[in-house]
């Protein structure tokens, strides 16, 4: 296993009728750290670990979803005013992610909008008003609102999350009871393993893919991206990676653009 993976397993409680998925996710908040601090998109304290536990909560439900499936995830806090996105792949069992805190735009409330997409289906997407500022308690409401299945998430140390989903049998009682001590005790317990994924801080964007995507927004007038001037530096809107595009870069073509 490549030291900057995340380990996340999998497991079924037929007795209790749920499944768990619990991960050790030192690895990928290490890596997300080092890309924020490369790329000067590091957010405060509070804000970071808000985004340690948006990519923690991606690959816990990406651990326990079909192999072939993306999703992404756009949490909009109205205060202070900030946007969270992630995003992860199962394909190639990365996920990526950055914290937005310019110029951001929000409504009355806190919203989390979800899109997950797989080969040959229509993509879903969800829009859900989210009480509190909590990611793991928001997370717990997009899975019970919006996906429809009962569950709970725990932190249970600084780097190791817990998600347990209910299927159709579980004692919603019994699940809605849990707490961060009767979670130590029942997690103690052997399960049924399911399977084990490791995940990884990965966006995969690159010089072609950026001035694909920024020749399509300004073909039909490049001034109003380059304003005189003979370069100009873009990011990703994924991870914040930094890209120069230079007038020649953009007249000839994708294998043209550098590198910042």
């Amino acid at each position: 296993m490549d030291s900057q993976e995340a380990i996340v397993s999998g497991f079924l409680d037929r007795e209790r009728e749920v499944v768990i998925a619990r991960g050790e996710f030192s690895p990928l908040f290490a890596a997300y750290r080092s890309h924020a601090r490369k790329w000067n998109s590091m957010p405060d304290d509070q804000a970071l670990g808000m985004m340690n536990h948006m990519l923690a909560a991606a690959a816990l439900y990406l651990a326990i979803h079909p192999p072939d499936e993306f999703a992404a995830w756009t949490l909009n806090i109205v205060q202070p005013p900030i946007n969270f996105f992630v995003c992860g792949d199962n394909q190639q069992f990365a996920i990526t992610g950055r914290a937005y805190t310019q110029n951001v735009k929000n409504a009355n409330s806190n919203r989390l909008f979800m899109e997950s997409q797989r080969p040959r289906r229509e993509p879903s997407r969800s829009v859900l008003d989210v009480a509190g500022g909590d990611v793991l308690d928001i997370f717990e409401q997009f899975f019970n609102k919006s996906d429809q299945i009962p569950s709970r998430l725990f932190a249970r140390a600084a780097n190791e999350i817990v998600l347990i989903q209910g299927m159709p049998g579980v004692d919603l009682a019994w699940l809605q009871s849990l707490d961060s001590d009767s979670v130590r005790g029942y997690l103690k317990k052997d399960f049924e393993n399911i399977e084990q994924r490791n995940y990884r801080f990965q966006c995969g964007c690159d010089p072609g893919k950026i001035l694909t995507v920024v020749s399509g927004m300004f073909k039909d007038n490049p001034e109003d991206l380059f304003r005189g001037d003979s370069e100009v530096e873009t990011h990703c809107p994924r991870c914040s990676r930094s890209f120069w595009i230079t007038r020649e870069d953009f007249d000839l073509g994708p294998q043209r653009v550098g590198i910042s």
